[in-house]
């Protein structure tokens, strides 16, 4: 049986994690890419497996994935609907899973903006750092997506 002490580290641990995960949604939404890039470890990776015609991509370390935020914000932008994660804590690392909505916008040509939602789930690893919790390891697997939506600008 956990001690006081121990069961208390646990849900100092859940909270840091839950807050690291509403860092991550909203720097992204907010148009943040390198407070973003720095919810991950330096040498961290995001994934995205490939749905419809969306090839996979992955991008690892904080350079890449603050390019990569800055990049994708030039055309998207969006907010993230994200449902409590199953989360599961073992010493100095952790893993989730979180189910998540994405409804965004984009730019379709010089005149007309594309509305859109994207359904999926994230798998993620942490790790505790120096700095605090970390994402080492995050993999989003987009279960639908809907791009159908125009309109004039």
């Amino acid at each position: 049986m956990p001690t006081p002490e121990q069961r208390l580290q646990l849900i100092e641990d859940r909270f840091a994690i839950l807050d690291l995960e509403a860092r991550y949604a909203e720097a992204w939404d907010l148009g943040e890419p390198a407070d973003w890039a720095a919810v991950f470890t330096p040498d961290g990776i995001f994934e995205m497996l490939s749905v419809g015609h969306t090839p996979a991509t992955r991008i690892a370390g904080s350079e890449a994935l603050t390019g990569f935020c800055a990049h994708i914000r030039q055309e998207w932008s969006g907010l993230h609907f994200m449902h409590p994660p199953r989360l599961t804590l073992k010493g100095d690392e952790a893993e989730s899973v979180i189910f998540f909505e994405f409804r965004h916008v984009m730019k379709a040509g010089a005149a007309h903006t594309r509305q859109g939602v994207t359904g999926g789930h994230y798998h993620t690893r942490y790790v505790r750092t120096a700095a605090g919790w970390r994402m080492q390891h995050r993999v989003e697997k987009a279960v639908f997506e809907n791009l159908a939506t125009y309109y004039a600008n």
